[in-house]
């Protein structure tokens, strides 16, 4: 589906021809309309899981609620590259 999307979209770059324009559009449009789908499973899914854990071993529910309710919300752990290490790597 997003290769068709992207043939049509090169083809349109190419012609320049509304008919071509019509047809990329009517493509995003589809390809947006399954990601919704595809998202929107997901997250039942995920919620599932969850609903699923609470009445169970409720490991799983405690470290999401855990982990909403912590001050700093970034878990992105960078680990930065030392200057000399760049003029060694050039």
């Amino acid at each position: 589906m997003i290769e068709n999307k992207k043939k049509a979209y090169l083809r349109y770059l190419t012609t320049r021809s509304e008919t071509d324009k019509l047809e990329y559009k009517r493509l995003v449009a589809t390809v947006e309309r399954e990601r919704r789908i595809i998202e929107r499973q997901c997250w039942e899914t995920f919620v599932l899981r969850i609903e699923h854990d609470l009445h169970g071993r409720q490991i799983n529910a405690y470290k999401i609620i855990r982990n909403l309710n912590r001050s700093e919300k970034d878990n992105l752990r960078l680990n930065p590259i030392v200057e000399h290490t760049w003029l060694d790597y050039y």
